[in-house]
């Protein structure tokens, strides 16, 4: 952990950003005047009347803040203050920081030597100060705080992207900054406030890269420990589940295999059904890659995270036309249990709940497309399940029997098996067991 000194002068703000350059997307949108607000008017007024009329402002392209003018109460004093984006003829970008008097507002702080577009701008309560200011640019984040009238940097470093959550469960907000690294996996730093001073992990590692991460949020354990959960396709069809928190002022990452017991080996015919684990690239480690592109969530809505683990025999391979089951599983602080048991179609994007004893048994793969799932026993038949979009003609489906909807698709199933088969389901048991992604 290295501790971050609020000390940073303006001189230092005008330090600029490697990398960066600036960008215009949209010229004609560029050509045309902006419609202002009245309370905007007076705010691009005030900032004329500081820097003159030959400047640009500057629009943060993604997030809620998407205004280059931003109203908030910087320095907690019960007051809003203004932040307003602009570039001159030097194509950095500047900050000013105004505040309401009487009558109009007066620029009272200006930054400048941001190079670069501003890609989000968010708030973040860390501590009792005030909210601390996150702004990505093109390839850097940097936190900072508006104290006695001036804008400090707390920290600033390459970035890929920043989360805010509440990763240590302490009621204030982290700021978690993401990372590419020279080996194509992702760096994960957290900044958060030890009660003190706001403080920044050493650096840890994720197999992630950024770009190959499909699902991150923030949620408790049912043991209670908050973490933040990272699901990610690591090689083509094949995925991986990394959780981060921070533990004695330390970034850590776990997996799935420090919760979940697992053998190294067992053959086929002394299968138990434990989850088994296999060598691979990461040897014993047992990290349980899958082939299966599920994400962590409350799958059974009792407030916690269960965690996705395939039920296999061996480390993850790539998959073709194969569906695998997976178990979701809770973990209490002395042993994960499975929670939920089912498969996952991402092309129709729902999961649904199998009676556990179809797990040896029972096989499922696709069928004429991605849209149809099969499963067989012993090579035979047992159930179809459908999905078609509502404006598409239903009639092929004659046969099959209407079971569910979400918004844009329909929902059809097609037993085979026998009412008195421990195989036969009911309509109305797809429709209670299916979770639409």
């Amino acid at each position: 952990m290295k501790k971050i000194l609020i000390v940073l002068a303006a001189a230092a703000l005008c330090l600029s950003f490697s990398g960066c350059t600036f960008f215009e997307s949209d010229t004609e949108a560029l050509m045309r005047p902006p419609v202002f607000t009245e309370e905007q008017e007076k705010l691009n007024a005030a900032l004329t009347e500081v820097i003159g009329e030959s400047y640009v402002l500057k629009y943060p392209k993604t997030g809620e803040m998407n205004s280059a003018f931003i109203f908030k109460d910087l320095d907690n004093d019960g007051t809003e203050e203004a932040m307003a984006f602009y570039s001159l003829l030097d194509e950095s970008t500047r900050i000013n920081i105004l505040r309401k008097g009487k009558e109009n507002w007066v620029s009272v702080y200006e930054a400048a030597g941001f190079y670069g577009e501003i890609e989000k701008v968010e708030f973040a309560k860390m501590d009792e100060k005030g909210e601390a200011i996150v702004i990505n640019w093109e390839q850097e984040a940097g936190i900072y705080r508006y104290e006695s009238e001036r804008l400090e940097s707390l920290y600033r470093a390459s970035c890929e992207g920043t989360d805010i959550v509440d990763i240590n469960g302490d009621s204030y907000e982290d700021v978690v900054i993401l990372s590419g690294n020279p080996i194509g996996r992702t760096n994960i730093n957290i900044a958060y406030s030890d009660g003190t001073d706001i403080c920044v992990t050493e650096t840890i590692s994720i197999n992630a890269g950024y770009d190959s991460i499909y699902s991150k949020h923030v949620g408790k354990l049912s043991n209670g420990q908050n973490f933040y959960f990272i699901d990610s396709e690591i090689y083509e069809g094949v995925y991986l589940t990394e959780m981060v928190t921070i533990e004695e002022e330390k970034a850590k990452r776990y997996f799935a295999a420090d919760f979940v017991e697992y053998e190294e080996e067992e053959t086929e015919e002394e299968s138990t059904g434990v989850i088994v684990v296999v060598g691979g690239d990461y040897g014993k480690r047992g990290i349980f890659l899958r082939n299966t592109k599920a994400e962590c969530m409350d799958i059974n809505n009792d407030g916690f995270v269960e965690f996705p683990v395939e039920y296999r025999e061996d480390y993850a391979q790539e998959a073709s036309d194969k569906i695998f089951f997976i178990q979701y599983m809770s973990y209490d602080g002395t042993e994960a249990k499975p929670v939920w048991n089912g498969i996952v179609n991402n092309e129709s994007g729902y999961l649904f709940a199998v009676p556990e004893s179809w797990n040896e048994k029972v096989s499922v793969s696709f069928g004429k497309s991605a849209e149809e799932l099969v499963f067989t026993e012993n090579g035979k038949v047992i159930l179809e399940i459908c999905s078609v979009t509502k404006n598409d003609y239903q009639d092929k489906y004659e046969d099959y029997i209407f079971a569910a909807e979400d918004e844009t698709k329909n929902y059809y199933v097609k037993t085979f098996a026998e009412p008195e088969s421990e195989f036969y389901v009911l309509p109305e048991y797809f429709k209670n067991n299916i979770i639409f992604q």
